[in-house]
């Protein structure tokens, strides 16, 4: 389980389900990140240093409390210096956001995608069984590469400031959107 087996589109989520391998500045490490509404779970390995670190969290701000208590642990505990927070670049890409446009479905969430006032925006929601589980993301996406965008509004027990909102097409040709490195199909 610590062998890559497949990339991901989404390389800057770290808050996801599945094993995930690390490669902080040569030191390697392997986790795992999981959560359901309210609760968020992390668990950092650094195997050559035997030192594993693990937050279980059901309060808000939990991404914003794993950053700032990882970085300092595995910092002093064996010398990993993990990524700065995820965020737009100071010169922003110019990117044709018009491909994108359209609405992603997935089971219990429908991601809209829109051009507001000229720029990119999305509106993630939950539906069907998880409709009342959260009110509905307003978010703002700021371009980071062709298609990886920075998005705001998810709140900090999502992220740090930022979230990764990236699109991708499979090999098959489907068109998706990749929130939490979760794929959300292309359906209209």
């Amino acid at each position: 389980m610590q062998r890559r087996v497949a990339d991901v589109p989404d390389k800057w989520t770290v808050s996801a389900d599945g094993w995930t391998l690390y490669d902080w500045d040569g030191i390697a490490g392997y986790g795992h990140d999981g959560a359901a509404i309210g609760q968020y779970g992390y668990l950092r390995v650094v195997p050559q240093a035997g030192v594993a670190v693990a937050l279980l969290t059901n309060g808000g701000g939990a991404r914003e409390l794993y950053a700032a208590l990882f970085r300092e642990l595995l910092g002093d505990l064996v010398g990993v210096r993990m990524p700065d927070a995820f965020e737009p670049p100071a010169q922003a890409p110019v990117v044709d956001f018009s491909r994108y446009v359209g609405t992603y479905k997935r089971a219990g969430v429908v991601i809209t995608v829109t051009e507001r006032d000229g720029a990119p925006h999305l509106v993630y929601e939950f539906v069907d069984g998880m409709k009342d589980f959260s009110s509905p993301l307003d978010v703002e996406l700021y371009a980071v590469t062709e298609s990886v965008f920075a998005g705001t509004g998810a709140g900090p027990s999502f992220s740090e400031g930022y979230m990764p909102v990236v699109f991708s097409t499979l090999g098959d040709g489907t068109e998706c959107c990749y929130i939490g490195m979760r794929a959300a199909p292309k359906v209209a």
